[in-house]
């Protein structure tokens, strides 16, 4: 069971959480695919000092730091958007449990639903969009659990790395 969860945003501070997050293998095996911790770091300082349009948060369970996740219109990256097939207006995620004793626990199915009802709240009638490693059944369990359905299996271009993606959708909610 999970407790109550809260995203905040990241600050600076958190970048130290997030570099422990990356070095652990259940993170590492998915979040560094065709990447390095160094530059996850530097993409996550120029979204936490606004210089990128992606917002990045902190999730709290029970006000311990758990993991983080963030969103982007995908407006705001046109390769990306094209790469994975996004619907004007859409917006895409991305999340992870750092927390290794969290995993397996509902924290996951949580963090995405929460994060699904913060995006409503601002974006109302956005559709979502994610592309997790195809072979990470963990995240597509929960992706489904929240609402998203696949779109489509395969590489997608604007990722780092070749390996096959599974692309969900999670279309706009009517107000």
């Amino acid at each position: 069971m999970t407790g109550p969860l809260t995203l905040r945003p990241m600050q600076p501070a958190d970048l130290v959480l997030v570099e422990r997050w990356l070095g652990e293998p259940h993170v590492a095996r998915w979040y560094l695919a065709g990447s390095t911790v160094a530059r996850e770091l530097d993409d996550l300082r120029r979204c936490v000092a606004g210089t990128e349009p992606t917002q990045v948060l902190v999730v709290e369970e029970a006000g311990r730091p758990v993991g983080w996740c963030q969103w982007y219109r995908c407006d705001d990256y046109p390769d990306h958007a094209v790469a994975v097939g996004a619907e004007p207006g859409d917006v895409s995620i991305d999340y992870a449990i750092g927390e290794p004793d969290r995993l397996r626990r509902g924290v996951g199915t949580a963090l995405v639903q929460a994060l699904v009802a913060r995006i409503t709240a601002d974006l109302p009638g956005a559709g979502m969009i994610t592309d997790p490693d195809a072979a990470n059944l963990g995240s597509r369990r929960v992706l489904e659990r929240a609402g998203f359905r696949l779109v489509r299996e395969g590489p997608v271009a604007s990722e780092p790395t070749d390996d096959v993606m599974a692309v969900y959708r999670r279309p706009p909610v009517s107000p």
